[in-house]
């Protein structure tokens, strides 16, 4: 690895950057929350049994998919369950909503882009 020193101009453009990246993140997983908390189970980090929908930050998306805790029987709930799909329907109210993966059409998370915003089936 080879590292170069940058100005202190530079070295401020890229802290803006990341800044305004994550607070983009933190926004569209806000929103993401907001749309889903009073219509769905979210999962509970704190609870053995708290499954449910989760939404997380993943590098510049919003990945929102079915948490199965310690109960693996809860992932039918996902796709057969119908919460994958009351997911898109509450999502797509805020975002554009389109078929991510043509191979995994029943996939267990939903990606949020922010550039994008649209919301896409992935694996």
């Amino acid at each position: 690895m080879v590292y170069r020193p940058v100005s202190a101009a530079e070295a401020n453009a890229l802290r803006q950057a990341a800044r305004s990246a994550k607070e983009g993140a933190i926004r569209l997983h806000k929103s993401a929350v907001e749309a889903l908390r009073p219509h769905v189970r979210m999962a509970d980090w704190s609870k053995d049994d708290g499954y449910g929908v989760a939404v997380d930050v993943v590098r510049d998306e919003v990945s929102v998919r079915w948490w199965p805790a310690a109960v693996p029987e809860s992932l039918p709930l996902w796709e057969q369950g119908g919460i994958r799909q009351l997911c898109m329907a509450l999502l797509s109210d805020r975002f554009t909503v389109s078929e991510g993966d043509e191979r995994r059409p029943h996939a267990a998370m939903l990606r949020i882009r922010d550039s994008m915003c649209s919301v896409l089936m992935s694996g």
